[in-house]
């Protein structure tokens, strides 16, 4: 009894909590955050504009950031539309001739854009760039089939509305600038248009169905507004842009060579009567001074008239610190993971190989989710609403086709697939040796292996095809360890030259 007394009082003398630390307050860390809010009320209006100019400051500002967008744009932005369906039948033939005419039409600018700035691919550039900047964007669906762009901060509840807007309607728009039905689901965007005084102003209610929307969610269920994954990496970055500043005013006042002058007497260190300590004269002497005098001024050079018995030995900077670089580059490295980037992406010099390899695997999973939310949007502007509007009105006669093979609109729309532009090769000749075994051992196929670099392998075919029936040439593969030309012709019913070489089996090469 005595021991389980005496453990007992050795416990209680310890700082342990016998929980969790997470949730206990102390003098050595934070102060623990003792409520849990909605994002609307951590990210309230106010504060998501500030965000949002900061964002896009410090991007017209630090090439590292405006890299970084750049990167991430390159990787999830660019998509490539694939359609087949199959069956050699002439209606399935003019329903995949029609699509690919249409998808090809529309992605113009001129078919796109509501304002025929922007093509398909750099619309959704743009559309993933206000993403990533502010936190959420939008496409308004206009007459025409085309979409006109809406940055996010233009969805808001503005200070003041016209006065043909009742108070009811008014009071139903949330500080998040949108509506919504008695179940919680979205209604209306508040769409708002930018005056000279940098504020704005009401222009409409869009109903949620003529609105393409599209967000970074903050990973919680109870959040009707997306947060840019650029928050995280503010702060850092202008850190690092202040740092390089500030050494680089050291290092530029480093450079700056000056002369130092000591007295030996309380003469003037120029006299222009003459040196006493010399026979020169007194024109000489004043001569030599104006001369040395405007070569100093005329380099920018310091000169310093010291005291009597004083005396400068040395004027230099060490700048930067040798601590400064290695630093910087561990904060560079915190910038980048805000959008998961790897930072041989950054600085590949210092990776191998196959850690190149490895960061780029790794970043493509990362990158996965973000072509999701694309994905989903173009299914939307096509599948959702672009197709059945060109089958109605039987554009490249996609209508009359889809009646004569009895194909229905989600039919179609469930083949068109957007595929990721692709990834640009590291090695060519390594990644296709590891593609054809992949294909040896059965474990993917010609199409997906085409469809990682952007490719559409039923279009090379059907290209190859062309060419080699227009050419009136064989296709022929010679690697080792493939059947020999000789049993591929006889196969085609050629026959080989007769002064075709012959290898070491017997076989025409």
């Amino acid at each position: 009894m005595s021991r389980l007394r005496t453990q007992a009082a050795i416990v209680k003398g310890r700082r342990y909590s016998l929980g969790y630390n997470a949730v206990a307050s102390t003098i050595t860390r934070r102060t623990i955050t003792r409520r849990t809010s909605s994002e609307a009320d951590v990210l309230t209006p106010g504060k998501r504009d500030i965000g949002s100019a900061t964002a896009r400051d410090d991007r017209r500002n630090m090439s590292i950031l405006a890299w970084m967008i750049r990167r991430h744009l390159d990787n999830v932005s660019r998509f490539t539309p694939h359609f087949r369906i199959g069956g050699k039948d002439d209606a399935t033939k003019a329903i995949n001739d029609a699509v690919h005419k249409l998808l090809r039409w529309h992605s113009r600018r001129r078919q796109f854009d509501a304002l025929g700035r922007h093509g398909r691919d750099e619309w959704m550039r743009m559309f993933e760039a206000c993403k990533v900047i502010e936190g959420d964007s939008g496409g308004l669906k206009t007459s025409g089939g085309k979409l006109q762009g809406i940055e996010g901060d233009r969805i808001k509840k503005p200070a003041a509305f016209p006065k043909k807007i009742k108070p009811k309607v008014i009071k139903s728009i949330s500080d998040e600038g949108l509506t919504f039905n008695p179940d919680g689901t979205r209604k209306e965007f508040c769409v708002c248009r930018r005056v000279k005084s940098k504020s704005f102003e009401f222009e409409r209610l869009v109903p949620e169905d003529e609105m393409v929307f599209g967000a970074y969610w903050p990973e919680r269920f109870d959040s009707n507004r997306g947060v840019s994954p650029l928050l995280t990496a503010l702060n850092e970055g202008a850190d690092v842009r202040e740092t390089w500043q500030w050494n680089l005013q050291k290092i530029k006042a480093s450079g700056i060579f000056g002369f130092a002058f000591t007295r030996t007497g309380s003469d003037d260190i120029f006299p222009t009567q003459g040196d006493p300590n010399t026979s020169a004269p007194a024109s000489e002497s004043a001569a030599y001074t104006d001369q040395v005098s405007k070569a100093v001024k005329a380099r920018g050079m310091i000169n310093l008239d010291l005291d009597p018995g004083d005396e400068v030995t040395e004027i230099e900077s060490k700048s930067p610190n040798p601590n400064v670089i290695p630093f910087t580059r561990e904060i560079i490295r915190s910038v980048l993971l805000a959008l998961d980037i790897p930072f041989t992406f950054y600085d590949s010099l210092t990776a191998s190989f196959s850690a190149r390899i490895a960061d780029r695997n790794e970043y493509e999973e990362s990158c996965e989710w973000k072509r999701s939310k694309n994905v989903d949007v173009l299914d939307e502007i096509y599948g959702g609403w672009l197709l059945p509007i060109w089958a109605e009105a039987d554009l490249f006669g996609f209508g009359k086709a889809l009646k004569t093979a009895n194909l229905s609109i989600e039919e179609v729309a469930a083949t068109l697939r957007w595929v990721p532009a692709g990834r640009p090769w590291l090695d060519r000749s390594k990644e296709m040796s590891g593609h054809i075994l992949a294909l040896a051992a059965g474990v993917t196929s010609t199409p997906r292996i085409c469809a990682t670099y952007g490719q559409d392998a039923y279009e090379i075919a059907a290209e190859q095809a062309d060419y080699l029936e227009s050419a009136g040439q064989p296709l022929l593969y010679a690697q080792g360890g493939q059947i020999a030309v000789q049993a591929i012709m006889a196969g085609m019913g050629q026959e080989p030259a007769k002064d075709a070489p012959v290898n070491d089996e017997g076989d025409a090469e």
